[in-house]
């Protein structure tokens, strides 16, 4: 297919002129509208020649696509072997154990009506959605089966980002644009992670896909649709909110229509943006103060890291740098086609927007000096700016065939071979590699299991999640401590309370813990402050697991409490 049609036809309706009707011209009180686009664009008050563009363009964009859905097989096809491979490859990474265990407290609460921890206080999106839903998966399927379901929503993500690119730049830059998307490192990395980056992912993804729709005029449904999508995406992780703009610009941008500025076209943008706001901010007095809190000290008001910028920037630049650097020569390659085509500039400002969406994960964590999380967010933006560079690669394509002389499918191969593959290369390594970046956790849970009861007895361990996740049918949650808050601690006799560190040194002083285990990593000072205390109370040394992998090494050192009193 060429790089210049489209499945909805509306942008090769730009480069060929219309020839002079015959007819008398129609009143405009009687104009007949193919669509809402040009009807909106009448009541507005745009001019006769963008209401004629917008009129014929939005008669083939308000219709079925017709480019074809087959070359996102292959590239589902890809992304799932590439995915899939990590699904077995390790063990629970802490945020899994977080999510999936809050899960089951969640799940348990909702139908059997047990007591939960207060999550929505400190989860950075609401503990109601995906760990309910990542649950039920792992109850289904264990680790795997929760880790599937982020599968299944990045492969949602990417038939979105097909959908979309096919409405705005034809079927060939929509192929493009899924190879890119899937052959990154986040990509394939998300779709074996089991935390709830992927469906909020996904939720973004096809909120994008209907903002297209209703800017092609397809109604009021994809308007609903979109708006009801960006709240789910926001709901999940509440950093989503980071793009919803870039969604509401492009129901403004990607319709028809010549003028960039034209009436019409910022009424869907406003339509749309009133739409996203009432489906944003509906569950909020229903949500209460707790998740207001928490999104205050998880989002808005987050406290900054101490990572340079630099740093920041560099690790953004090594997954997803090749990326924008394809995406920013699309922008410019948009802004000659359009002078050339003359569409008044809005193919180049839709880029632009649609590039500006790819930059604004490492641009945030840049400002708030921290790179945590910054491989699972630049995936987000990575979406938008595969639209653009999927329409450079058609495009070069399209010049090999018809100035070179190549056959379509033979451009096209040799296109995916020299960019999208050297790509999937690296994009597999980096997943290998960040699945690599924590210890497996299967030896110590082994070691623990004898231990771990149900009942009054208490366990303090450093980031408790992953063997409480593993152990939560011997256990429940009020049994585990972590070092990372402190520790709470009631003398009996004086009835003093001791909090933080001090209270930790007390509890075990008093062996309030029956086990307790500590891995000298993140809470490396409180662990180094505490040791003394554990030896001095009789505690006994149990065992010393040392794990280590591609990526990384450690051990984790246990003790169980002496016997009696």
């Amino acid at each position: 297919m060429s790089a210049g049609s489209n499945g909805d036809g509306y942008r090769e309706a730009r480069s060929v002129p219309r020839a002079p009707s015959p007819a008398a011209p129609r009143p405009r009180p009687h104009r007949s509208t193919s669509n809402d686009y040009a009807a909106l664009a009448v009541a507005a008050g745009d001019t006769e020649e963008d209401i004629d563009q917008a009129e014929e363009e939005a008669e083939d964009a308000s219709g079925p696509a017709s480019g074809p859905l087959w070359p996102l097989l292959p590239v589902l096809v890809a992304q799932a072997a590439l995915s899939w491979r990590l699904i077995h490859s390790n063990t629970a990474f802490l945020d899994e154990g977080t999510y999936l265990y809050s899960g089951h407290q969640e799940l348990a609460n909702l139908i059997y009506g047990d007591k939960v921890a207060t999550y929505e206080t400190f989860f950075s999106g609401s503990p109601k959605l995906y760990p309910v839903l990542a649950a039920v998966a792992d109850r289904l399927g264990g680790l795997a089966g929760a880790r599937t379901l982020s599968l299944v929503f990045m492969l949602l993500a990417t038939a979105a980002l097909y959908l979309a690119a096919r409405r705005i730049h034809g079927a060939t830059a929509a192929f493009f644009a899924t190879a890119l998307f899937a052959a990154l490192g986040p990509t394939q990395f998300l779709g074996g992670y089991s935390t709830y980056d992927a469906m909020a992912l996904a939720a973004l993804a096809w909120a994008g896909y209907f903002a297209v729709r209703f800017a092609c005029g397809t109604g009021h449904g994809a308007m609903v649709a979109g708006s009801l999508l960006v709240s789910l995406a926001v709901w999940t992780k509440y950093a989503s909110l980071l793009w919803v703009p870039i969604v509401v610009l492009i129901a403004a941008l990607a319709g028809p229509g010549r003028s960039v500025l034209g009436r019409s076209r910022w009424n869907n943008g406003v339509r749309f943006a009133a739409g996203v706001a009432v489906a944003v901010l509906l569950p909020i007095p229903l949500a209460g103060k707790l998740y207001i809190h928490g999104f205050t000290q998880t989002t808005l008001l987050r406290n900054p890291g101490h990572d340079a910028p630099s740093y920041v920037a560099g690790e953004a630049a090594k997954w997803v740098g090749a990326l924008l650097v394809v995406a920013l020569v699309g922008v410019f390659a948009s802004y000659l086609r359009g002078r050339r085509r003359g569409s008044g500039g809005t193919d180049f400002w839709l880029a632009a927007v649609l590039l500006l969406g790819g930059v604004l994960a490492p641009a945030n964590q840049i400002r708030i000096h921290t790179w945590l999380s910054l491989q699972k967010h630049v995936d987000f933006g990575a979406w938008f700016a595969c639209v653009v560079a999927g329409a450079l690669l058609a495009w070069i394509a399209e010049w090999l065939h018809s100035t070179v002389r190549l056959p379509v499918l033979i451009a096209v191969a040799l296109v995916t071979v020299l960019v999208a593959g050297p790509l999937g290369v690296e994009g597999e390594r980096q997943a290998t590699h960040m699945f690599g970046a924590w210890p497996d956790s299967s030896k110590l849970v082994a070691a623990l299991k004898p231990y771990i009861h149900s009942g009054t007895d208490q366990y303090l361990a450093e980031d408790y999640d992953v063997p409480a996740y593993y152990l939560r049918r011997s256990s429940t949650w009020p049994q585990w401590h972590d070092l990372v808050g402190g520790g709470q601690y009631q003398d009996p006799k004086t009835g003093v309370k001791y909090t933080g560190t001090e209270g930790i040194e007390q509890g075990i002083t008093a062996h309030k813990y029956a086990v307790i285990v500590l891995d000298y990593a993140q809470t490396r000072s409180i662990d180094e402050q505490v040791r003394p205390f554990i030896d001095k109370a009789g505690y006994r040394k149990l065992t010393t697991i040392r794990t280590s992998n591609s990526a990384t090494s450690g051990s984790y050192t246990i003790w169980v409490a002496p016997e009696g009193p």
